[in-house]
């Protein structure tokens, strides 16, 4: 059987910067280490990652949607549609594919609680082991920033997380708890080990006390495990806009903080693919 890399990026709460780590730790796997890899948007309708990369027009009016993946018809879908992953899958013309998030998603997550515990949090699991690994060396799951039964779904096929934190002391008790629903789904239930495997401080701005205070802070609670900081940068904003990674530019085309940043995504993507054991 194939085998797969698997990560999961995910705070419980939104505009941490899941989204945009989640693209731009795919672009350097992919342009600097080489590897086939595929994006799954799983955050929502608001469809973050098709904008990053500019395919927001196309995935409008989908040929097959990621919500179909959670329900009781899928291994009938699988079968008897042809190609059906190959109509789920974008390029985004900088490495990664893309499988973008779509409104049944919502209605996925609903359906899902009528699925006997046991079975309830595997379909991805099954998904990502049957349909992407043949294909891809490395998925990454951009995971909604609330606990729901999509986001258990993630974090049970990748076992391991990817935490971003912008400064702030709300987003360093959310980390906590985020440790400790790691903790309670370990012990909860059988052959799930789910793990916080990096933490990075995004959006520091050097010129603000309290942004390096908040990244010292990171960097002395999780020594092991914390990441570079990256940079704040209206590189990153304003690239997302020309729906693009700031891989896309070169050098001359970035501002001082906006190279300080993609390197520090390079940083990143170094650090933390070997941690990822591919199953």
């Amino acid at each position: 059987m194939s085998e797969i890399k698997r990560l999961a990026t995910y705070v419980q709460k939104g505009g941490v910067g899941k989204t945009t780590s989640s693209a731009h730790f795919a672009v350097s796997a992919a342009q600097d280490h080489d590897l086939d890899v595929v994006l799954i948007d799983l955050a929502g309708t608001q469809n973050d990652l098709a904008t990053h990369f500019g395919l927001e027009d196309e995935v409008e009016d989908l040929d097959a949607a990621i919500s179909a993946v959670f329900g009781d018809k899928w291994d009938f879908i699988r079968e008897n549609i042809d190609n059906v992953v190959d109509r789920m899958v974008f390029e985004t013309g900088e490495g990664p594919d893309l499988i973008p998030a779509d409104p049944g998603l919502s209605g996925a997550n609903n359906n899902l609680a009528n699925v006997p515990l046991d079975e309830r949090f595997q379909a991805l699991d099954d998904f990502v082991s049957k349909d992407l690994a043949p294909r891809y060396d490395l998925v990454v799951m951009d995971l909604p920033g609330n606990e729901n039964n999509i986001v258990l779904n993630g974090l049970f096929a990748a076992q391991h997380t990817l935490a971003p934190l912008s400064p702030g002391q709300f987003e360093l008790n959310q980390l906590k708890n985020l440790e400790e629903d790691l903790i309670e789904i370990t012990e909860t239930h059988d052959d799930v080990n789910p793990e916080l495997t990096m933490v990075v401080p995004t959006t520091i701005n050097r010129g603000e006390p309290e942004h390096l205070a908040f990244a010292d802070e990171v960097e002395d609670t999780y020594p092991e495990i914390v990441g570079p900081r990256i940079q704040k940068t209206a590189d990153i904003g304003r690239e997302q806009g020309n729906g693009r990674t700031v891989f896309a530019l070169e050098d001359d085309e970035l501002l001082k903080t906006g190279v300080r940043a993609r390197d520090a995504y390079r940083e990143l993507t170094d650090d933390l693919l070997p941690q990822l054991e591919a199953r």
